[in-house]
């Protein structure tokens, strides 16, 4: 095929967002429609992409577009591109007056009240920095650290690799609590695979529920409103515990909860070293996690 992977390295955007729509629609014809251009469009962008790339992505028939091997690995790139790029753009320029911008994410079970209070005191402490909260699948967040396009990430599950920093954070145990008011059914609450693993191990009566939240403040609110039991932090539901709006169940198994907080080795003397260590100043606090993001009951 002619041309050479240094044909251009100033690879257009475009080239890259078209072969991802490619991908998802499965066909050239298709992505044309969801892209607004013509299909004689597409087709000459993917014929430049490979021509850059100088491999073929796709085998093209009458049944639409299938990727080849080549085409299955540059998924990776093109996605993380494309990310990096639409990042970028979204970031730049930073507001007025600021002199650096911080991005940190967590798992969705953790922004309650971690996310919350961290970007708080970020921007109490460090004003000179704008601040970026995202959360989300674990995975995906060490992703974007590992590329550069995040500075630090909460999750449940590291993934070790070179120039990745991870340290547990913290580590609470999930209790088994229930309504002190209300009777009601068990509510599957999901900390994470490897709650689910140690869980459906412990508890296999359990482990099909008729009620299941992947969100445990949503699931705290519904057990407080409508009655029945379920698995919580223990600095979550303390308040609660001790007001006796909700009792722990006796003799109910136990898991460990361990929190890891993941960003590129040697923060030292950055912005990001001072950021790590407001974390564990709000870690270290003794405070009433469990009135944040409170419902009317």
């Amino acid at each position: 095929m002619p041309g050479s992977p240094h044909t251009d390295p100033r690879m257009d955007i475009e080239l890259a967002r078209t072969f991802l729509q490619v991908v998802r629609t499965g066909s050239l014809l298709a992505a044309a429609d969801k892209l607004h251009v013509t299909q004689t469009a597409v087709t000459a962008r993917i014929k430049s992409l490979e021509s850059q790339l100088n491999c073929r992505l796709f085998e093209r028939n009458k049944a639409g577009a299938k990727l080849t091997a080549d085409g299955e690995r540059f998924m990776g790139y093109a996605s993380r591109l494309v990310q990096t790029w639409e990042a970028a753009c979204r970031d730049l320029p930073l507001p007025a007056g600021l002199a650096n911008m911080l991005t940190f994410g967590a798992e969705i079970s953790l922004g309650n009240p971690l996310v919350l209070l961290w970007a708080t005191r970020l921007r109490q402490q460090m004003p000179g920095h704008a601040v970026r909260a995202e959360v989300g699948e674990g995975a995906e967040l060490q992703r974007k650290v590992l590329s550069g396009m995040m500075d630090a990430a909460l999750v449940y599950q590291p993934e070790y690799a070179a120039g990745l920093h991870v340290e547990q954070l913290m580590e609470e145990k999930l209790i088994q609590i229930r309504s002190t008011q209300r009777d009601g059914a068990y509510v599957y609450v999901d900390w994470g695979p490897e709650f689910r693993r140690q869980h459906d191990s412990a508890l296999p009566e359990r482990a099909r529920s008729s009620l299941y939240f992947n969100l445990g403040p949503l699931a705290l609110q519904y057990i407080l409103q409508y009655g029945g039991s379920g698995y919580f932090r223990t600095r979550v539901v303390q308040s609660y515990l001790d007001s006796g709006l909700l009792a722990r169940v006796e003799n109910a198994s136990e898991f460990s909860y361990p929190v890891y907080l993941v960003h590129p080795q040697s923060p030292g003397g950055t912005a990001l070293s001072d950021a790590v260590r407001i974390l564990h100043d709000i870690v270290r606090e003794e405070s009433d996690w469990s009135q944040r993001w409170e419902f009317p009951v």
